[in-house]
């Protein structure tokens, strides 16, 4: 493994770098902590994969950058890594992959446990914007360095103390990595509109006021996408189990399954909750898990041996994907493995 200190003298060092980035908060908000300190280089976005396979290659030769940075994924193919003729600089935080010629920055090297976010270690790398490291951190369910950070915008937490991170529900900041996440849903070209905007906003503010041209564009493409959340949230609150919540939603345009599970878990406090959309012969999914000392990586696995599908993460949040058919039997071993 590399220290922070080694990473940033090859950020540093780079003229054209090329970030590739996870497609949720705590990845964009990496992805913003390097552009804004850099002030060069192209970011891509890495959707619908946990992956960074040889399929990206083209990307890098397309691009002819003198560093490739890869942010947040929780994998990378060696393939991917053998036919890059630059060096590879990897900032994560997921479980280690056992991969050659990569500069690989992640925690668990030294402490197994530690899954503190991609976010907070570019932040402690570069600082720049507290608020957007505030941002990346709360969403990936950390409060790492959060009392800190939050000091400079105490007036977004509207008096609340957070014991928990699902405690920002119901915040003003709450509801701005709402905003933010909901900017990432949808087609490609859209997401990309999205985080040329977000490239620019200086200040929170901006965008819960709506005080700038950019922060009501961002509003807009948020109110949108809002209007389908809600009514899912209303259908899933609805099933009230306390220890294994599942919702399913058909829907091969929006996956909301991670802010969806985030929210029901806090709103219900059910010990297991799964949320899943049917994604034409795939059920993709999030599964939360709320403090019973169970780590749901291992139990998620043990449920898809034999079954097409994959998934992983942390602790206490996992994402999956399995094949329509195999579905059913996938929630029973996950029911009987958890309760």
């Amino acid at each position: 493994m590399i220290t922070l200190k080694e990473a940033k003298a090859l950020l540093d060092k780079s003229e054209n770098p090329l970030i590739f980035f996870d497609d949720d908060p705590d990845g964009l908000c990496s992805y913003l902590l390097l552009k804004k300190y850099l002030k060069r280089g192209n970011g891509l976005i890495v959707k619908n994969s946990p992956t960074l396979d040889e399929t990206y290659v083209v990307k890098v030769r397309q691009y002819t950058p003198d560093l490739v940075v890869v942010l947040d994924k929780p994998m990378m193919s060696q393939e991917f890594i053998d036919k890059i003729h630059v060096p590879i600089l990897w900032i994560d935080h997921h479980p280690i992959n056992d991969v050659k010629g990569v500069n690989y920055f992640n925690p668990r090297f030294k402490d197994e446990k530690d899954n503190r976010p991609t976010t907070y270690w570019c932040h402690q790398m570069l600082k720049g914007k507290k608020w957007i490291a505030l941002l990346g951190i709360l969403f990936d369910y950390s409060l790492a360095d959060v009392s800190v950070l939050r000091k400079s915008y105490s007036n977004l937490f509207d008096g609340k103390i957070l014991k928990k991170p699902d405690d920002v529900y119901d915040t003003s900041f709450g509801h701005l990595i709402r905003i933010v996440s909901f900017g990432l849903k949808g087609e490609i070209k859209e997401t990309y509109k999205f985080i040329e905007l977000m490239e620019k906003v200086e200040e929170p503010e901006e965008i819960l006021e709506q005080t700038t041209p950019i922060g009501k564009k961002i509003y807009q493409k948020f109110s949108k996408v809002d209007k389908v959340y809600q009514e899912l949230l209303k259908e899933a609150l609805k099933q009230k189990d306390e220890d294994f919540l599942v919702y399913t939603y058909v829907n091969d345009a929006l996956s909301l399954t991670a802010d969806l599970a985030n929210e029901v878990k806090y709103r219900v406090q059910s010990k297991i909750t799964l949320i899943a959309r049917i994604d034409r012969d795939e059920v993709k999914g999030s599964l939360r898990n709320k403090d019973t000392g169970k780590d749901l990586p291992s139990h998620l696995k043990k449920a898809l041996e034999g079954l097409h599908g994959y998934g992983g993460g942390h602790p206490h949040a996992c994402g999956f994907c399995v094949k329509k058919d195999d579905f059913p039997v996938f929630v029973e071993r996950l029911k009987k493995s958890l309760l």
